[in-house]
């Protein structure tokens, strides 16, 4: 009788080890399922995705805990019962999955194998097993054609692809907000030769027709010299474009130029210096020595 309860016990524990192993690829599935459409840093998981994963564990670890109080209550009324009508618990079911053949009938499948007297049991594998390992075998060749054949999935190599274009739309976005941002207090010189250029052609559109094509100056002061009427230096010079000088007939730039813009000029302007245009204006104000604040 005790081997027999021993053997049950056995079969029920390793009915719960099979429960166990279809559990973990949902638990795998959970934890990447959010993975592409996260938007948490790397390295840190999505909350939401922690979530699932412990609401299915809880619900597996429940399903486990009913399962065994259902096998020690049938324990407890087996041996109530008289002994004729004891039945395992799941009996049924656990023999088919597990294959298993019953101990008392062991010798029908034993082996002629002999290892100093330890004989091998020709036993079937179990059902279970069997059967998750055709289930691999249809799920390689559902991976197979969907990312391979069907041009529907994407490989690791597409995805990563997809996300550096992503990313560098992303910083293109930032920096472009981060360019309008841009104001008196924290502007800095450029120097990337791309965005004077853009400055020089911003400048020959709106300032060379009071300042001259050069800088020279005519209506308004030369700006290739080192004086300045509204002082000098990258952070005057574009707080004089951006709010202009009304009174002196200089409008304010702010709405027609962005504050990216004002700064690429601003910073062609100050390339002017000592550029000794030809006829240029008399000097005016004062002279201003620049502090060295650029950027690339």
């Amino acid at each position: 009788m005790n081997m027999k309860l021993y053997a049950n016990r056995f079969l029920f524990l390793r009915f719960l080890f099979s429960c166990l192993l279809v559990a973990l690829p949902l638990l795998s599935f959970a934890n990447t399922g959010g993975s592409t459409a996260s938007v948490m840093p790397e390295g840190v998981p999505d909350p939401k995705d922690l979530l699932d994963i412990l609401i299915l564990s809880i619900c597996i670890f429940v399903i486990l805990v009913l399962l065994y109080m259902m096998y020690l209550l049938n324990m407890l009324m087996n041996y109530i019962k008289p002994a004729a009508a004891r039945k395992p618990l799941f009996a049924g079911l656990i023999q088919k999955l597990s294959d298993a053949v019953p101990i008392e009938e062991e010798h029908s499948i034993l082996t002629d194998h002999d290892y100093d007297g330890i004989r091998e049991l020709d036993n079937n594998l179990p059902l279970w097993w069997k059967y998750m390992f055709y289930l691999t075998i249809v799920c390689a060749g559902c991976y197979i054609y969907y990312y391979h054949f069907s041009g529907v999935g994407k490989l690791q190599i597409a995805e990563y692809q997809e996300e550096v274009a992503t990313s560098e739309k992303e910083v293109e976005a930032y920096m472009k907000l981060a360019a309008n941002s841009v104001d008196e207090n924290n502007v800095k010189r450029l120097i990337d030769a791309k965005k004077i250029e853009s400055g020089k052609t911003l400048f020959l559109q709106n300032c060379a027709a009071c300042h001259g094509k050069g800088g020279e100056g005519g209506v308004g002061p030369n700006l290739t010299d080192e004086y300045w009427l509204h002082g000098g230096g990258v952070k005057n010079v574009f707080k004089t474009i951006k709010y202009g000088v009304p009174e002196k007939g200089m409008i304010s730039w702010k709405t027609q130029l962005s504050p990216a813009n004002i700064q690429e000029v601003t910073s062609y302007i100050l390339t002017l210096k000592g550029a000794h245009p030809a006829n240029p204006k008399a000097p005016q104000g004062d002279p201003y020595e620049e502090e060295d604040i650029t950027i690339k």
